[in-house]
């Protein structure tokens, strides 16, 4: 501003003399000034944004260099065009748009920016249509099967189902028979003979098999969007590290929660792609039977698997954390013949009765299933039986016919879409009328209602092969001043491991279990679901999470997690922490509004904390 106030004074020495009024003169110099200003400021923001390019030309270097057996050097990634990761769309793209901050890009640029992806990647869009032509039939049967009868909140009762963590044997003091599960959740005769001709037309009208070429090879999937946007990232620049190679998509639910910078720039560079679910799912058209349902929480993750252009799928949570690379689990059983897999949860399964009626299921009232040994890590084969049993002493879901016990653990699944279609269709179909009938049917009113249940539910209706991981979960955490407990995360096992251990016992014909085991030679953890509380570090430092009552700083997941898994998990993700958010800076819509500089010096604290407690570790 003092070069432009000397040249303003060289112009009015000039114009001394000449028939010119003062106002005159003064409002020549304010447009003068005015004139200069935005040359500078222009030219300062041509180069602050042609600054900006190389950084993020740095950042997106650095990025493609964490790819397994890539050095970042004249290096194609797999989504690099189809994402726009090049950059010269991309910026085409900011170049025209009022808001040169792309990370506050606009809905109409955005929308581009998808179009030019899907483009990229399908030109012509045919697998698109072919797709949206796809979904709007299934939505028409999803349609067609909604249930014709008023919400199901009818309880016997005022309390609800006690949410009972899963036991066997002499252990159980609750005994979750069909007449102790009858007692809550009610529907008479006319409500269940309703709900059932709905769901056999979705039975009887669901696809037996899948278009042509409509879905092709294996990957991860993860529902992301708003503060999952940040997790989903740390949750992949894990699965990097690790080693895998396996492409990911990233399923955006709306447009708000779309950050251009993540899923043009960044998730590309990874091999990662975002997919914003409503362009794929539909054209938007109001024929389209589509726009006819509100996707909503839980519905997403059925969906997202659905949308995903991969055959084979590993579902994760955004705050799923696998400790080993996932790559060989689809070339292995118990994949490859089973085409699910799920994993435990802690908790007894506590399905109404009235829902085995409505799927037109017929459990058993002489034949067990395998009963399930949480402590040995497998399910133990039972004797044929013809004698009737006592149905008032037998859990509901030991019965044969009914989904097995323990409930489902969903921070992660596996899925062949080839196989495993109809099941996925029909958890989709639970999933859409979710909230109103089939998960009050599934957990009847008890923590954890949601998703959950739904896959292992239609597989078992339509009779599908499956695989339950026999390893029971791990609960991980601390244990405070006071010795209490307090659980930060879960722990879930390898499959493959798992299923070998299992096949290994059963060609020795020995009965041994994991109990008999040293824990060296049980199978391994694999993942880590940190989903209490979330792997977000400055809601952490605002919650007081990662300090004690004293102000000291803590350790959230204790000082055993290295010999479980190998390597200091805690220390490994706050170091990420550091990489995306503070040596490259990268813009998450999460951290817009919070101070870098203050964020970074509070993971510079507690990885230099965890790194100093190193040596404490088991």
């Amino acid at each position: 501003m003092l070069r432009i106030h000397g040249i303003l004074r060289k112009f009015r020495m000039r114009l001394h003399g000449y028939n010119i009024t003062r106002s005159k003169i003064s409002l020549i110099g304010a447009l003068l000034i005015v004139i200069l200003f935005f040359v500078t400021i222009n030219s300062s923001s041509s180069a602050s944004h042609s600054n900006e390019i190389e950084r993020q030309k740095g950042i997106l270097q650095t990025l493609s260099g964490w790819l397994p057996g890539q050095n970042g050097k004249g290096k194609t990634v797999p989504f690099a065009n189809t994402g726009a990761a090049t950059g010269s769309e991309f910026n085409n793209i900011i170049s025209t748009t009022s808001d040169k901050e792309y990370w506050q890009m606009k809905d109409p640029a955005k929308l581009r920016l998808i179009k030019e992806a899907q483009k990229a990647q399908d030109p012509g869009e045919k697998l698109l249509k072919k797709r949206h032509e796809f979904y709007s039939n299934v939505f028409k049967v999803f349609d067609q099967g909604k249930p014709k009868i008023a919400e199901l909140n009818q309880y016997l009762a005022k309390d609800r189902i006690y949410h009972a963590r899963y036991v066997h044997g002499e252990q159980d003091n609750l005994i979750f028979s069909e007449d102790y599960l009858k007692g809550f959740l009610h529907l008479d005769d006319s409500q269940v003979a309703s709900m059932k001709e709905a769901h056999s037309h979705v039975v009887k009208n669901l696809p037996d098999k899948l278009p042509e070429n409509l879905y092709s090879g294996d990957g991860i999937v993860y529902v992301a969007g708003g503060k999952f946007n940040w997790l989903t990232l740390l949750s992949i620049k894990s699965v990097r590290a690790l080693g895998s190679k396996l492409p990911i998509e990233v399923i955006i639910p709306t447009l708000d929660q779309y950050e251009a910078d993540l899923c043009a720039r960044v998730f590309p560079a990874l091999n990662a792609r975002c997919i914003y679910l409503p362009y794929v799912l539909g054209d938007g058209s109001s024929d389209s039977y589509v726009t006819k349902f509100k996707i909503d929480g839980y519905q997403y993750k059925a969906l997202a698997v659905l949308v995903s252009s991969f055959e084979n799928v590993l579902l994760l949570d955004s705050d799923n954390f696998p400790v080993h690379a996932p790559d060989f689990f689809f070339d292995s059983e118990p994949f490859k013949s089973s085409g699910l897999i799920v994993w435990p949860d802690f908790w007894k399964r506590a399905t109404s009765p009235h829902y085995y009626k409505i799927a037109g299921i017929e459990v058993s009232q002489t034949q067990l299933s395998p009963l399930y040994d949480e402590g040995g890590g497998q399910y133990d084969d039972v004797k044929p039986n013809s004698a009737p049993l006592n149905l008032k002493e037998i859990p509901l879901h030991r019965r044969k016919g009914s989904i097995p016990d323990p409930t489902s653990e969903s921070g992660q699944l596996m899925i062949s879409k080839k196989s495993h279609i109809r099941p996925l269709l029909l958890a989709l179909y639970y999933n859409l009328y979710g909230p109103k009938y089939y998960y009050p049917l599934f957990s009847q009113g008890s923590d954890g209602q949601g998703d959950k249940e739904t896959f292992l539910a239609a597989t078992t209706v339509l009779q599908k092969p499956f695989y339950q991981v026999g390893q029971f979960l791990i609960a991980f955490g601390y244990f405070d001043s006071h010795n209490d407990f307090k659980g930060t995360g879960m722990g879930q096992f390898d499959p493959v491991e798992d299923y070998l251990s299992i096949v290994k016992r059963k060609q020795a014909g020995t009965t041994s279990t994991d109990r008999d085991r040293p824990f060296e030679e049980r199978p391994r953890v694999f993942f880590v679901h940190a989903n209490h509380p979330k792997l977000e570090p400055w809601g952490l430092k605002k919650d007081g999470l990662i300090y004690d009552e004293k102000g000291s700083r803590l350790r959230m997941y204790g000082k055993g997690m290295k010999k479980r898994i190998g390597y200091d998990f805690e220390a490994a993700q706050w170091s990420n922490m550091k990489s995306l958010l503070c040596d490259l800076r990268i813009h998450v819509g999460l951290y817009e509004n919070v101070d870098r500089d203050e964020l970074c010096n509070e993971i510079n604290a507690q990885l230099d904390y965890l790194k100093s407690t190193a040596s404490s570790l088991e």
